[in-house]
């Protein structure tokens, strides 16, 4: 029967090798899974003792189950402190391996030296073969290098549940469990000597035990969890390349992606013919190693992606290059999506301001024309005035002095018909009388220059730009103001007089000079010109005298056009 369990117990051992290896596929925990395998070694090493025939056959099963003995107490204390989060130096890794090194080397004397065991007689225990042993002294040293497994295990126990609060209690107080059973069930199994029998039983327990904490252990181990996670949910592709830029791999949504990388050979350099090859290398030229990432967008074929280079670390060195790639077709047509939708609701606004300016300047243009309509003396004075301001304008414009002013001067052009808009409020027997005003009458039409800018203001307020309410209020209010402080309505003078005023001033005065009215008739443009230059400085701003001169020969050729 016992050879039996022996055969279960070695089967059930490689079976669990297995488990952990399909649980702990993806984890790095390597001292777990050389102690599994160790451990079966050991049980090996039991059932061919209880084969044995003879003393030689029974020392060397004994061996060989001394090379589980020898390092499962140094893995099962790694185990711990790896779960413990405590980082274990190269030195004393060496030295850990080095003891049990030691103690599987003193076993394997036995038979040759007297130094582990001294003598050994073959029994029968449990109706198998075994053996009873005369320990040698160097078999001391393996007792005191249990006994320190023990203690050490108990003293980090302690100290991790006190001090480190981000382990898990369960699996810290499910380990030492373990590790007491194990050695604790060392000493007890030697002095029954039956260690053959149970060893085996207490290994699978051990097995079973950490099988479930490394599941547990999952759940904990943040980095492992995030990687898990972060591959499940990925969606995108990674391609990494060597610093001399030959080809190292990707994974499986990039083939997805990109199946000309099946054609590109691992350690073989990227090459330039190939398409994608041509648009990685273009990045990698673009990259500053010193940079944390490098991020950029490209096409191909009918998809769209966006690209993050980073450097690829192997320890803590730099040895390549790391391309994540991720699909951006979906985001990139509906940015054009949107962006034609911009585009045309843009056309869709400029044209519908257009069209409302269009029909608010008819509106303006349709009072003033009504304006004039009802004044016998000045038909036509309201697109004439706006085409003399206009040649005025555009000759200023080309003064490096008032270059900056093209919106100003863009303002005035548009605000010169509403100049007289003010006159729709002078009573008709004023404003249509056929001969020269009294002084009464004259003091009643001076009023239209200030109520012109209360109309022009109340219509455009709220709806045009403050700039140009402003340009037509004062073109409708100061107009008639004069250089020297003796215009009306408010007689300012020189500069505090606002510059479209006294642009508009000249304008006004050339058309009234030129053209034939009922009280008088018209003058020459070279008497209306000399009227002009001489005023310059009493009637007009005398900086605007150049400017009328430069001029003055396409205003006249503006007002010979409007005789044909």
């Amino acid at each position: 029967m016992v050879h039996y369990y022996l055969i279960a117990t070695l089967i059930l051992s490689l079976a669990n090798i297995a488990i952990l290896m399909a649980i702990n596929s993806k984890r790095n925990i390597p001292y777990y899974t050389a102690m599994f395998h160790v451990m079966t070694v050991q049980i090996g090493g039991h059932l061919f003792l209880a084969y044995s025939t003879n003393e030689q056959e029974a020392l060397l099963a004994n061996k060989i189950a001394y090379v589980g003995a020898s390092f499962v107490p140094m893995l099962f204390f790694l185990g711990e402190l790896a779960l413990c989060n405590i980082k274990v130096s190269k030195k004393l890794h060496i030295l850990l391996f080095s003891i049990s090194a030691i103690i599987l080397c003193l076993a394997l004397t036995t038979g040759q030296s007297d130094i582990f065991y001294k003598s050994i007689t073959l029994v029968e225990n449990f109706g198998v073969t075994d053996f009873v042993a005369e320990y040698g002294p160097a078999h001391n040293l393996y007792n005191i290098i249990m006994g320190l497994y023990l203690i050490s295990g108990l003293v980090i126990f302690f100290t991790s549940f006190y001090k480190k609060r981000n382990i898990s209690y369960k699996n810290l107080f499910t380990l030492a469990v373990l590790g007491f059973i194990m050695i604790g069930s060392f000493f007890v199994m030697r002095r029954l000597n039956c260690d053959m029998v149970l060893t085996p039983a207490v290994f699978l327990l051990l097995q079973y035990t950490i099988l479930f904490m490394i599941h547990r252990i999952g759940k904990y181990d943040i980095q492992s969890t995030i990687l898990d996670t972060l591959e499940f949910q990925n969606e995108s592709a990674y391609i990494s390349f060597s610093e001399d830029l030959r080809y190292i791999g990707c994974n499986d949504i990039a083939l997805h992606h990109f199946p000309t990388l099946k054609q590109f050979r691992v350690d073989f350099k990227v090459q330039e013919s190939d398409e994608l090859g041509k648009i990685l290398l273009d990045q990698i030229s673009k990259f500053n190693p010193n940079d944390f990432s490098y991020t950029s967008s490209f096409q191909y074929g009918k998809m769209h992606y966006k690209s993050t280079l980073k450097n690829l670390m192997h320890g803590n060195k730099i040895c390549g290059y790391m391309f994540r790639i991720e699909d951006d077709t979906k985001i990139q047509r509906y940015i054009k999506l949107l962006d034609n939708y911009n585009n045309n609701l843009v056309t869709d606004v400029q044209n519908r301001d257009s069209q409302i300016q269009a029909i608010q300047e008819q509106m303006i243009l349709g009072m003033a024309n009504m304006v004039e309509s009802r004044d016998n003396n000045t038909g036509g004075h309201i697109k004439r005035t706006s085409e003399a301001v206009k040649i005025i304008v555009n000759e200023m414009r080309k003064d490096d002095t008032y270059r900056p002013m093209n919106n100003f001067f863009s303002a005035l052009i548009k605000a010169a018909p509403m100049h007289d808009l003010g006159k729709i409020a002078v009573d008709d027997a004023i404003l249509r009388k056929p001969g020269r005003f009294t002084e009464e009458e004259f003091e009643i039409m001076k009023t239209h220059a200030e109520k012109g800018a209360a109309i022009v203001e109340n219509l455009l307020k709220g709806v045009e730009s403050e700039q140009f309410v402003a340009v037509a209020r004062n073109v409708a209010h100061y107009h008639h103001e004069r250089f020297d402080g003796t215009g009306y309505p408010n007689r300012l003078k020189g500069k505090d007089i606002p510059l479209e005023a006294r642009i508009m001033a000249v304008a006004d005065v050339y058309d009234a000079l030129v053209s034939q009215r009922c009280y008088k008739e018209k003058m020459s443009y070279a008497e209306a010109y000399e009227v002009i230059v001489e005023s310059m400085g009493t009637h007009f701003d005398p900086q605007l005298k150049k400017y009328f001169i430069n001029c003055h020969r396409e205003l006249e050729a503006y007002y010979d056009s409007m005789k044909r």
